[in-house]
């Protein structure tokens, strides 16, 4: 991991998360919400939750309003302008965060959350963010489980209904009034000091357990924009 080790933030940056947070929470609240799977291992022991990036709408509210706040769950977001306004959303919900990713800051964000597991606290990450290709996982979280000895817990979200937008991840908001399945994968335990082909074999094995959902496809497919 690199980059420059600057936080940026604006001004807005802090009022449009507010305000984020509070379309999400009213889009959330008309949603039929369930979790499956394996729902215990949210509550045994530590894990690093695996989510792709484009299905974040739902999760911080899931985390807020259906899980209650029943563990302490720090969410990794960028350093730049957008990361300040996705962790002023992640605050709102009452999550920690770590400000960090390959790109910038990459180095001290990794070592926060060391220190946030360290201190007990769950970690959740999208794997492909901030910036893809989709779908891909970046070595980041294998490293992060492999150095502290803490599962990955893949979770998938599903959509009965949804818009996509025309970002690089096709970014998923559920339609109002829609299902909305949040799934709670087995964990996948990772075996320290993982370097090279290892490293890359649990990369693809984190992006199966993510994949098994038929409504992802490759970003290159044709796609209606609702399903």
């Amino acid at each position: 991991m690199s980059g420059d080790s600057e936080i940026r933030q604006e001004w807005w940056s802090e009022p449009l998360g507010h305000l984020v947070w509070l379309l999400v929470t009213a889009v959330c609240f008309t949603l039929r919400k369930r979790v499956v799977g394996h729902v215990e291992k949210l509550f045994e022991g530590q894990c690093i939750v695996a989510i792709w990036h484009n299905r974040i709408f739902t999760p911080c509210f899931f985390y807020r309003y259906v899980i209650k706040g029943r563990v302490t769950m720090s969410m990794l977001t960028s350093a730049s302008k957008d990361g300040a306004m996705l962790a002023t959303v992640a605050h709102d919900y009452g999550m920690r965060t770590v400000r960090g990713s390959s790109r910038r800051r990459g180095t001290e964000g990794f070592i926060d959350m060391i220190r946030e597991l360290e201190a007990g606290v769950n970690m959740c990450i999208t794997p492909d963010g901030p910036k893809g290709p989709i779908y891909r996982c970046h070595p980041g979280v294998i490293k992060l489980s492999s150095m502290s000895g803490i599962p990955v817990l893949p979770v998938r979200i599903h959509y009965t209904s949804c818009f996509r937008v025309r970002s690089w991840d096709r970014f998923i908001i559920p339609l109002p009034f829609s299902r909305v399945t949040l799934e709670i994968c087995e964990p996948m335990p990772v075996p320290p000091n993982l370097t090279g082909d290892d490293l890359a074999l649990y990369c693809r094995r984190l992006e199966d357990a993510l994949r098994e959902d038929d409504t992802v496809l490759p970003l290159q497919e044709k796609q209606p924009d609702n399903h």
